[in-house]
């Protein structure tokens, strides 16, 4: 008698699973990274999650440019929620319509991949609880660290430990900027300049450098790690526009490298949060010191666990689409799995930082 050979359930492939049909919402350098992605998957693999349709305000213009085989363009939001995808990617960026764009396709039943870190860190819980209710789900690895599984090693990968501190480098146009000044002796706004010619930094940088992205993404990363609340414009912030040559050659002559820190830990015994975001001295040779370019970097410490180091690529249109066909991925895998929604604490405090963080102390 045979032997009745069975599957290996651990080598399950999502790309191969039944199709999952996703529709795009914008066409700019994440959306295009994206589309690019999904219509270039192996041939094999391919018809098991495919572009459907793509939202864009120049619908039109973008599908003469880049035609898709097989894709619907449409400048009408309508049209996707009528539409028979599984995932809405939004990848427009901001929070109005972005917010209301991502309800409405909640609501209309479907689930929800979205890179918008302002979405999240405002409209998170409240549009995670609608997921939950609608029994879809809704995923933002790519709001947060680029290519760097930060999300889910905190909600997921961590869940066993009790999370006391965080430190990260999480914008990854300051620390390309802050690069550039170190490697050239250049100014900040001759960095700026440069970043914004390799596609790392935004034609207005402000939001990046004066920590304000930062501050949305390390509100994210408290809900996860300590169940808490926090609005974005809680957390202290300084900015790097002020940072110079000289303040670089100060921090060379010390061993130590200037970088944009995110830092939160939070106190359960006094419901203390404190959490920043600053240019500061880290030693050269830490993860943040080698930290260089576009790039990310965190560390994760636990009460059990000790310091977990997490580093990668933290920009750019093809970073980001590896996190948010991650994100598809695990929808194509279980389409009917429910993800809770978070019970967030608003009940702490955060005291007034101090940002003058001697190099010897520094993360």
């Amino acid at each position: 008698m045979r032997e009745r050979v069975t599957a290996d359930p651990f080598a399950f492939d999502p790309f191969s699973s039944p199709c999952c049909r996703v529709a795009l919402l914008g066409f700019g350098t994440v959306g295009s990274a994206v589309a690019r992605r999904l219509t270039t998957l192996d041939s094999d693999r391919a018809p098991a999650i495919r572009l459907t349709h793509v939202l864009d305000r120049r619908a039109e213009e973008k599908r003469r440019h880049t035609p898709l085989a097989g894709v619907a363009w449409t400048t009408e939001i309508a049209d996707v929620l009528q539409s028979d995808a599984d995932v809405v990617v939004e990848a427009i960026g901001g929070v109005d319509p972005a917010v209301e764009w991502i309800r409405a396709a909640l609501a209309a039943g479907k689930s929800v991949v979205t890179a918008n870190k302002q979405a999240i860190a405002r409209h998170g819980a409240p549009l995670l609880a609608l997921a939950a209710r609608q029994g879809r789900q809704l995923r933002f690895e790519a709001a947060v660290g680029g290519a760097i599984p930060i999300v889910r090693a905190i909600g997921d990968g961590l869940a066993g430990d009790r999370i006391t501190r965080i430190d990260a480098i999480l914008n990854a146009t300051t620390n390309a900027v802050l690069s550039l000044v170190e490697e050239t002796g250049c100014s900040i706004d001759c960095a700026v300049r440069a970043a914004q010619a390799l596609g790392y930094a935004e034609a207005d940088p402000s939001a990046d450098l004066d920590g304000d992205d930062a501050r949305a993404k390390l509100a994210i990363l408290c809900a996860l790690a300590f169940g808490l609340r926090v609005d974005p414009s809680q957390i202290p912030a300084q900015s790097t526009a002020s940072i110079d040559g000289a303040d670089i050659a100060r921090a060379r002559a010390r061993g130590a490298a200037i970088r944009q820190i995110a830092h939160a830990d939070f106190d359960r015994a006094t419901s203390t949060l404190t959490a920043w975001v600053a240019p500061i001295e880290v030693p050269r040779e830490s993860i943040f010191g080698r930290a260089t370019g576009p790039q990310n970097a965190a560390i994760v410490a636990g009460e059990h666990s000790g310091e977990t180091g997490i580093f990668g690529v933290g920009a750019g249109g093809d970073a980001t689409a590896v996190a948010i066909l991650s994100d598809i991925a695990a929808i194509a895998r279980d389409k009917a799995a429910v993800v809770p929604a978070p019970v967030l604490d608003s009940a702490f405090h955060i005291p007034h930082s101090s940002f003058q963080i001697p190099v010897a102390e520094a993360v």
